[in-house]
C-alpha cells in the first residue's frame, strides 16, 4: 500500500517542490470578498487550475487557500494515482477502507478560541458572489456521529456566518447528517458537530464521496492517504476530528430551530434559495499555529464541479465496468455541470450502447443527457463528440426520452426534483461505411516540427517561419 504526503502542509510543500506552476503566490494585499472566486474564475478562462495561496487578506492574520480542488490531476496525486488511473484506485480504496488510528490531541489542538473569543468573524469568511446572502464557509465538511449507532460521518454543508457564534446550515441533500438530526431531534437532542475547515485533500475527496450509512469517511480517507488517518477528540463535543487538520468549528446544530438561510451561488451557476434552513451554535474553535483557511470556490467553477463529481464517478464507473464488458469510459463535461455525460463503448452489436445510458441514468440520478460514442471518438472532446452526433444520429432512430425521473431539485429547469432524461446513440449504426478522413503519420509529425520550430523561434522573429 503506497502512502503520499500525510496532511495539508506536506501536500502543498510537495506541490510547490515538484509542481511549482500547480500554487500560484499571491502576495499582494487583497480584499477578503470575491477575491478568490474572481481570480479563480478568470484562471480557469484561461485554462489554468493552480492552487491559489493568499498571503495577505485585508484585515485578517491567516493565509488563505482556494482552488485545492480544482484540478483532477493534483486531485490523482494527492491520493498517489496517475490522473488517468484516478478511478481505477478510488475504487479500490472503497473496497479496502483502513480504521483510523486515535491520538489523545494533534496540532488542531494549537489554539483554543472559547467563549466570547469563539468569534467566526476572526476567521476571513467570505462572500463569493454577488447574491450570495452573507460570507459562506464552504469547505466545511461537517463532522458528527450517527445517534443511534456512534458510526462517524463526515460531509460537506454549506455554512452562512449569522453572527459570531451561529450558522445557518443547509442539508438539502438530505444526506446522513440530515438523517442524524432527524433521528436526534425525535430524542429531543441537538447533533453535535465539529466543522473541519482545511485538510489533507485526501479528507476533502472521502468527505464528498457517498458511502454507506454505516460507513466512516475517515476509514476512506485512509484508504485513499495509504496510511491511517489520524484522529482525535474535539474539544467540546464528542466527536472525532483529523488531528492535522487547520481549522475545527466545534458546535451543535439545534433541535427543531430554523432561521433563514441563503441564497447560495450553486454548482448550476445559478443563485439557489433551497435550503432546509438550520441554525449551527458554536462552541468552540481549535487551530494550529498559522492555520490556512481553505476556501472551495462555489457555483460552476471547476473547484466545485470536480471535488463534487469525481468521488461519485469513481463508483459509477466501478459499477459500469463490472456491469458491461462493453463499457470503456465516459466523461462529465464542466459545461454540464453534473448533468450531462458522455459514454464510450467497444460496440459490437446494437442495443448496447442504450443499455449503457440506461444504466448510466440509474446509477447517476443527476445526469438528464447521457450521448453515447464508439471507440474512436474521445469522450473529453466535446467538438468530436458533438461530431459524432451529427453524423451518426438520427433522432427518430437514435433518441429516446425518459419522462417523469428522479433529478436533482437544484436543476432550475425541473420540476419539484421531477424531470426527463435523453439518451443518445451516437454510434456508427448497422451497415454504416462512411469512410472517416486521416491524413499520413508523416505529415502530421512534419506539422508538429514546423510548429515547434516556429514556436521557439517566434519571440524574435513573429512573423517568419
Amino acid at each position: 500500500m503506497s502512502t503520499v504526503a500525510p496532511d495539508l502542509r506536506s501536500f502543498l510543500r510537495e506541490i510547490e517542490r515538484d509542481s511549482p506552476g500547480c500554487l500560484l503566490r499571491i502576495a499582494d494585499e487583497v480584499p477578503l470578498d470575491h477575491s478568490a472566486t474572481a481570480l479563480a474564475v478568470a484562471l480557469e478562462k484561461q485554462g489554468r487550475l493552480p492552487i491559489l495561496l493568499f498571503e495577505k487578506v485585508k484585515g485578517y492574520e491567516f493565509r488563505v487557500l482556494a482552488n485545492v480542488c480544482a484540478s483532477r490531476e493534483i486531485l490523482a496525486r494527492s491520493i498517489g494515482a496517475h490522473h488517468n488511473a484516478f478511478n481505477r484506485r478510488f475504487g479500490e480504496c472503497l473496497s479496502a477502507l483502513v480504521p483510523a488510528k486515535r491520538m489523545s490531541a494533534g496540532p488542531v489542538h494549537d489554539l483554543l478560541w472559547e467563549g466570547e473569543t469563539a468569534d467566526l468573524t476572526r476567521l476571513p469568511i467570505p462572500r463569493h458572489f454577488q447574491q450570495d446572502g452573507g460570507p459562506y464557509i464552504t469547505a466545511g465538511m461537517v463532522a458528527a456521529r450517527d445517534p443511534d449507532t456512534g458510526v462517524g460521518n463526515l460531509a460537506f454543508i454549506r455554512l452562512q456566518v449569522k453572527g459570531p457564534r451561529t450558522l445557518g446550515a443547509s442539508l438539502h441533500s438530505r444526506q446522513h447528517t440530515w438523517d442524524y438530526l432527524r433521528r436526534a431531534e425525535k430524542a429531543g437532542r441537538d447533533l453535535p458537530v465539529a466543522v473541519v475547515v482545511g485538510a489533507h485533500p485526501a479528507v476533502m475527496l472521502a468527505a464528498a464521496a457517498k458511502t454507506g450509512i454505516d460507513q466512516d469517511e475517515y476509514e476512506l480517507a485512509g484508504a485513499l492517504l495509504g496510511q491511517p488517518l489520524e484522529i482525535c477528540r474535539a474539544r467540546t463535543v464528542d466527536v472525532d476530528i483529523p488531528a492535522q487538520a487547520e481549522i475545527v468549528i466545534e458546535g451543535v446544530l439545534l433541535a427543531n430551530r430554523h432561521e433563514p438561510e441563503g441564497p447560495f451561488a450553486e454548482y448550476t451557476g445559478y443563485v439557489s434559495g433551497r435550503s432546509t434552513n438550520n441554525v449551527l451554535q458554536v462552541t468552540a474553535i481549535t487551530l494550529r499555529k498559522d492555520a490556512y483557511y481553505v476556501d472551495i470556490v462555489p457555483g460552476n467553477s471547476s473547484e466545485h464541479l470536480t471535488l463534487g463529481r469525481v468521488a461519485k464517478e469513481a463508483w459509477v464507473h466501478q459499477r459500469m465496468k463490472e456491469t458491461l464488458p462493453f463499457f470503456t469510459d465516459f466523461f462529465y463535461p464542466s459545461s454540464g455541470t453534473h448533468y450531462h455525460c458522455y459514454v464510450r463503448i467497444e460496440k459490437t452489436e446494437e442495443g448496447q450502447a442504450l443499455l449503457a445510458a440506461q444504466l448510466l441514468v440509474a446509477l447517476d440520478h443527476y445526469v438528464k443527457l447521457v450521448v453515447v460514442v464508439d471507440q474512436d471518438i474521445d469522450p473529453r472532446d466535446q467538438d468530436s463528440v458533438l461530431w459524432a452526433v451529427a453524423t451518426r444520429m438520427q433522432a427518430d432512430r437514435d433518441v429516446a426520452i425518459l419522462s417523469g425521473s428522479l433529478c436533482n431539485a437544484l436543476d432550475p429547469s425541473s420540476e419539484n426534483g421531477v424531470g426527463a432524461k435523453m439518451l443518445i446513440d451516437a454510434t456508427k449504426p448497422s451497415g454504416f461505411d462512411a469512410e472517416r478522413i486521416v491524413l499520413p503519420d508523416d505529415a502530421c509529425k512534419f506539422a508538429d516540427t514546423l510548429l515547434a520550430r516556429h514556436a521557439s523561434t517566434s519571440g524574435s522573429h513573429p512573423g517568419d517561419w
